[in-house]
């Protein structure tokens, strides 16, 4: 008897942290990303630049032979990447 009763305590102290779950938040909108997380269009690879969304190891290649580069809209002014490709991914880059 005393068993079942230090069991059903033990179960009711335990039950609050049981039910709780992780929370899970609903996705937050993209943020732009600190300068130290941003990719450098002037040194990073062509491995790291063909993980951009949107590029390709050809768009890739054609940002390491454009280098140096001054800015990020220099890949969009040299013909490079068009605006629709650059636009969702220019607050990942940048130039150093």
């Amino acid at each position: 008897m005393i068993r079942t009763l230090l069991l059903v305590a033990a179960v009711f102290a335990a039950a609050p942290a049981l039910a709780e779950s992780p929370a899970v938040k609903p996705a937050a909108p993209a943020k732009m990303a600190t300068e130290a997380q941003r990719l450098d269009l002037n040194s990073a690879t062509v491995e790291q630049l063909s993980g951009v969304k949107g590029f390709n190891k050809t768009i890739a290649e054609a940002i390491v032979k454009a280098r140096p580069l001054k800015s990020v809209e220099d890949l969009t002014a040299r013909k490079i990447v068009s605006g629709d490709v650059l636009t969702p991914v220019k607050d990942q880059l940048i130039v150093r």
